[in-house]
């Protein structure tokens, strides 16, 4: 349904905090009508991105909003045209304009009928993600030619269709520095290979590399050189998502007192969700909320809150001298969110993160609760029990599994409990949890040690189940690319 442009403009404050999402018209300061705008993207208190129509033509729309709302447009202008001057595809823009009352600047490009890299990434399988990988590095490699430098590397910001890739977001577009360019070009391009599956990245790090030099037409970068860059991009993906996460940000909204603290996951927060957090000891012992664990240091319940199964998780503080020492850290339920969507954005399954909530005295922690999605599956020591599920479904699930430590040996993971209980196993795919202990290591090796530690703790589940070991360690064995670490931790086939 189209909504008319209206001569009063909705507030678009309200739009970029997500306190509105109705479809809406509006009236610029020039006089051009834009109707049927709906949200698709919103950085609170900066920028609102929409799609729409003008004058019946399919657009999207960027708002800047804010102080530095036009400093930011003139930069998202500016890195459109270096781009279209360059021959790289990319939106035309088609209108700049300004809602002065509001104190805002819009810039008006035009749909492409092209989908987003990160969908058709979803949508495709292994061969097909890789032919994509290097159309994307050759793209790149197209920019570096043309002296630019693509500052916000996220598949997202890319177009895709059978004929072209389509650069977005003029606003992360740079000049490449006459100094150091080779350097800067290499980071560049590692930062973009940091973007793709973590486990296919050492397999196809020699095809891509091949793809870039023959795309610039210079030499390419060393092997060893590109994944010592590429694990640094992704040590830093994590840890700027994890701080993220600990703020209001576009998927996170926070509220923070002396009394409590509160994260909430924006996709899945509702006005109920928010009046159940507000006692979440009734949750626990509610009619219909089914005890999973009531020990000492924390307390796991199955409920529903909204029509919408979910797990709270209560970290109980055990004594004085306990809460003495819980006060000053961050809690375990909140490095349990934040390593949640640690893993969220390298792709690798956790139940979601709802929300997490820790209470507090003058500022100090006391008890904290973690909110999850519930997920119905069983784990991984009952999956291999039952015996009435097939081979191939346990060796597929065996490669899976193994797939899922390389990728946490990969990015310098370590769970720090990998009991069987602790990877479910939902329509034969793991799934971590338990991620309080979870750490992100600096050191390679003393990264490599705590994976060795990791993996021998997951194969004592099966001393006694010689069978299942022995799946497991083939498994392993055809996924990790360097056996060493399998070797230290004596995971070998007999």
């Amino acid at each position: 349904m189209t909504s008319p442009a209206t001569s009063s403009a909705p507030d678009l404050q309200q739009y970029a905090k997500g306190a509105a999402s109705t479809a809406f018209g509006l009236v610029l300061d020039d006089g051009s009508e834009l109707q049927s705008l709906e949200v698709v993207r919103r950085v609170p208190g900066k920028r609102l991105v929409c799609r729409g129509l003008l004058n019946g033509q399919a657009i999207y729309a960027k708002f800047f909003i804010g102080k530095q709302a036009a400093k930011y447009a003139a930069r998202d202008k500016r890195g459109s045209i270096w781009l279209a001057q360059a021959g790289i595809a990319t939106p035309a823009l088609l209108l700049e304009s300004r809602v002065a009352d509001q104190g805002c600047e819009v810039l008006l490009y035009a749909a492409v009928s092209a989908r987003n890299a990160e969908q058709v990434w979803q949508d495709i399988d292994a061969g097909e993600r890789l032919a994509l990988a290097r159309r994307l590095v050759a793209e790149i490699a197209r920019h570096h030619r043309a002296g630019l430098l693509q500052t916000d590397l996220y598949l997202k910001n890319f177009l895709a269709d059978a004929q072209a890739i389509h650069t977005l977001d003029g606003d992360g577009i740079r000049r490449l520095r006459a100094f150091g360019r080779q350097r800067q070009q290499w980071d560049n391009l590692a930062c973009l290979i940091s973007k793709f599956d973590v486990d296919a990245v050492p397999a196809w790090l020699p095809n891509l590399l091949q793809q870039y030099a023959v795309a610039i037409g210079d030499k390419q970068p060393g092997i060893g050189r590109m994944q010592r860059l590429v694990a640094r991009h992704w040590q830093n993906d994590m840890r700027q998502y994890a701080r993220k996460v600990q703020r209001s940000c576009t998927d996170v909204h926070v509220e923070q007192t002396s009394q409590h603290y509160l994260a909430v996951n924006r996709a899945k927060d509702s006005p109920v969700l928010r009046q159940a957090l507000a006692a979440p000891d009734g949750l626990l012992d509610a009619a219909g909320a089914l005890r999973l664990k009531s020990g000492n240091t924390c307390t796991v319940a199955a409920i529903e809150i909204d029509q919408r199964k979910m797990v709270i998780k209560r970290y109980n503080i055990k004594n004085f001298w306990h809460g003495l020492g819980r006060a000053w850290r961050p809690s375990r339920a909140l490095v349990s969110w934040a390593n949640a969507f640690r893993l969220q954005v390298k792709g690798i399954a956790t139940p979601t993160a709802v929300a997490v909530l820790e209470r507090r005295w003058l500022g100090l922690r006391r008890e904290a609760y973690l909110l999850t999605e519930f997920v119905h599956a069983c784990d991984a020591a009952e999956f291999y029990a039952d015996a009435s599920i097939d081979q191939e479904a346990r060796e597929q699930v065996a490669r899976r599994i193994a797939r899922l430590f390389f990728q946490l040996f990969c990015l310098q993971l370590e769970h720090g409990d990998f009991k069987a209980t602790n990877v479910l196993i939902h329509d034969q795919h793991p799934l971590l949890i338990d991620l309080d202990s979870m750490r992100q290591h600096r050191c390679r090796k003393r990264s490599e040690r705590r994976h060795v530690r990791d993996l021998q703790r997951f194969f004592k589940n099966w001393q006694a189940d010689a069978e299942t070991s022995w799946l497991l360690t083939k498994a392993f064995r055809a996924v990790y690319t360097d056996g060493r670490v399998l070797d230290q931790a004596g995971i070998v086939v007999k």
